[in-house]
């Protein structure tokens, strides 16, 4: 690998993984999309990875209609569970889950 190739490699759609933070959001969002969650885009909603850094939780924002989001937050939430992350909601926004790895994030994938 050279110096010009990211660390981690690359994620769907080509995203480059410079760090471990890109890794491990990554990871997250492979999770969702293996649990039939779809990414938030400008045609419809979904799911949005962010944070993360220095040990900060990742937000996992639903980017869609509340009665849809409660559903959604519900799967995220199954899915993530199962691969081993500690999850609560984010008291500041009830569309948000924040989430952090219990054990090596690679190994849940």
């Amino acid at each position: 690998m050279s110096d010009d190739d990211p660390q981690f490699g690359y994620g769907a759609g080509g995203r480059p993984l410079w760090t471990v933070r890109d890794r491990d959001a990554e990871v997250i969002r492979t999770v969702l999309r293996k649990a039939g969650s779809r990414k938030f885009s400008e045609r419809h909603g979904g799911f949005v990875v962010e944070g993360g850094q220095d040990g900060a939780p990742f937000a996992i924002a639903c980017a869609d209609d509340a009665d849809i989001a409660v559903r959604e937050l519900a799967r995220y939430k199954e899915a993530l569970r199962k691969v081993g992350y500690r999850l609560q909601r984010d008291p500041d926004d009830d569309q948000t889950l924040l989430a952090w790895p219990t054990g090596d994030p690679m190994r849940s994938s």
